[in-house]
């Protein structure tokens, strides 16, 4: 005897069946959706130029993302000065969590100790960054 073919829509797909959801849930949730893909995509044909009712004609234009200066140097110091903006903050935090250890150590000595080198170690890492930056500044002065 041949198995049963299962009714109520093609097989394996899982039906959510909600009591009191409406029959045509699908109009009502798909609908909408394919509605608003239809009509929120604005113009994105492949044409370059100006734009208007013919589409341009004009060259296409792409902006340098490293902006003007894109040489190795250039792209170096936009690094490091990324780099101290970053490291400015991370240097203060580590100060706190540095001096919160040496106040909760009470009488251990241990931890004294490791709240001072938290906060040496946090001087250490800034001060690289800004040597860092010195060093390209004077590579910078010789190459150009």
């Amino acid at each position: 005897m041949l198995p049963r073919p299962r009714s109520g829509g093609m097989p394996g797909i899982i039906k959510f069946v909600i009591p009191g959801m409406p029959k045509n849930i699908k109009k009502i949730i798909y609908y909408p959706v394919f509605l608003f893909f239809v009509y929120s995509v604005n113009e994105s044909l492949a044409q370059g130029g100006t734009g208007g009712s013919s589409g341009g004609t004009g060259p296409i234009t792409i902006k340098n993302p490293l902006g003007d200066d894109a040489s190795f140097l250039g792209i170096i110091n936009k690094v490091i000065d990324y780099l101290i903006y970053i490291s400015v903050p991370i240097l203060a935090l580590m100060i706190l969590v540095g001096g919160f250890q040496i106040l909760t150590a009470r009488d251990d000595a241990e931890k004294v100790k490791s709240g001072r080198n938290t906060i040496m170690w946090a001087v250490v890492g800034f001060l690289i960054v800004l040597v860092s930056k010195g060093v390209a500044l004077i590579l910078i002065g010789i190459i150009k």
